[in-house]
């Protein structure tokens, strides 16, 4: 289908940024992880067309907070979790994929690929970012006998870390989760093995390819954050809610998670986002205008970048947008009430729509 190069590399990672809604790690972790990927190996993506029913596909991700300043993962932790990943599951792996869209996350499994040859697959768990790992897990959570296998590593001296955990995909993922927190904020993470044909049915195909376009049409209009704005509305029915300067950001590290609320004073009156990492409603004057997983998320108007949630600071000149959900590529966690009950609980707002 096509191979990671500088140019293509650059666009997936903008692209997801903003298709990260606030969320999938800093890009600065992405561009780290596109420069040492180019000089480890190719990276090769192809379509799940070109995959047998039957292959099996793992996924990759990488778990923890984006505000940790302590986070730590190396390249032998990739090869680590690899190695370990087989221990547990002696089956063939055909290809990887990544867990959601980011301007980090969707890099998780571009080393392990390089590290071993295997390809990357032109889909992910869910096109957007999301705060849970079963809302990644595409329903496998609820298939009867379902066993999750998950291997995670990362952190430095004391706080360095390597599990390998199996169970069901709840179990795992509060013990990934954990992990991440004692490995004082990140680690990489391979999980849920399943089939491409389950793939097919259940994730978000070709969201890998609709990042890379977003980042095309970013880089040709971010000299004018008007333009910018234009041509994400042309390309995604993207609005705009407001546009301001940041007056407060309130945030706490609760469980893994990023948890707060930023507040922007709009010409229509004050705009409050809360968000669990990534930004989950929008409201003012207590009527909701969005709610995840609708793409809500900050462009910064003198920078035109997209600013996440671990970024975002009081003073910053931004734009409030919306990306409608129908226009997003999603998975079926998105899908699912239950998996919402955890956000709601921790922004303290209702969010499962029909």
């Amino acid at each position: 289908m096509f191979e990671l190069t500088r140019e293509n590399g650059e666009q997936m990672l903008l692209g997801g940024w903003f298709l990260g809604g606030g969320g999938g790690g800093l890009p600065e972790g992405g561009r780290e992880i596109l420069d040492l990927v180019l000089k480890t190996g190719p990276v090769r993506f192809v379509s799940l067309d070109e995959l047998k029913e039957e292959d099996l596909l793992v996924t990759a991700s990488l778990v923890g907070s984006p505000a940790s300043p302590d986070s730590c993962v190396q390249e032998r932790h990739y090869q680590q979790v690899y190695d370990s990943f087989l221990a547990a599951d002696d089956r063939s792996i055909a290809a990887f994929v990544t867990n959601e869209n980011g301007g980090h996350s969707i890099t998780n499994g571009w080393m392990v690929a390089a590290l071993t040859g295997k390809p990357m697959v032109d889909t992910a768990c869910n096109g957007r970012a999301h705060p849970t790992g079963v809302m990644g897990a595409m329903g496998l959570h609820a298939l009867p006998g379902y066993k999750s296998v998950q291997t995670a590593a990362g952190g430095k001296g004391s706080s360095e870390i390597a599990l390998t955990v199996t169970g069901t995909v709840e179990q795992t993922s509060a013990a990934v989760r954990n992990a991440a927190t004692l490995a004082g904020g990140y680690v990489t993470v391979l999980r849920n093995p399943a089939t491409a044909g389950y793939f097919r049915q259940n994730s978000a195909v070709g969201c890998i390819s609709q990042a890379m376009e977003v980042g095309s049409v970013w880089q040709q209009n971010m000299d004018d954050a008007d333009k910018l704005l234009a041509a994400l509305a042309d390309l995604l029915d993207c609005r705009v809610l407001g546009r301001g300067r940041v007056t407060d950001v309130s945030l706490k590290i609760s469980g893994g998670f990023d948890v707060g609320l930023v507040t922007v004073d709009t010409d229509e009156g004050p705009l409050e986002v809360d968000f669990m990492n990534e930004y989950m409603t929008a409201q003012r004057a207590g009527q909701r205008l969005a709610t995840f997983p609708d793409l809500v998320t900050f462009i910064d108007l003198d920078e035109c970048v997209p600013v996440c949630s671990a970024q975002i600071r009081a003073g910053q000149n931004v734009a409030a947008v919306c990306v409608p959900k129908a226009r997003l590529k999603l998975g079926r966690g998105m899908f699912l009430p239950e998996l919402y009950e955890p956000c709601e609980k921790a922004v303290g707002k209702k969010l499962w729509q029909e």
